[in-house]
């Protein structure tokens, strides 16, 4: 799991973009508003990676509630197998 991102006020932005920008290679930055998560910023890089990972799944989920629908998965015996509590987020 990834370290918590670096917190910086929208308001420093302007002032230190182009440092802010470099530390992206490190990780996501979360810039601030009023102390509250205003907007999270990835390198385009992880920002592919993720939406490949999050389509992979999409697909994977997909194929598994066509296999369902077939009778060819029972969800409740495959989380079984798996521990991880798929069933759950399959029938959501």
């Amino acid at each position: 799991m990834q370290a918590v991102p670096e917190l910086i006020p929208i308001s420093k932005l302007r002032h230190v973009q182009n440092e802010i920008l470099s530390r992206l290679r490190e990780g996501p930055v979360v810039l601030t508003q009023h102390g509250e998560a205003a907007a999270v910023l990835v390198d385009p890089t992880t920002w592919n990676r993720l939406m490949a990972e999050l389509e992979d799944l999409t697909d994977a989920i997909d194929a598994l509630e066509a296999r369902a629908e077939e009778g060819a998965v029972d969800f409740e015996e495959y989380a079984a197998g798996r521990g991880d509590g798929v069933s759950a987020a399959a029938e959501a």
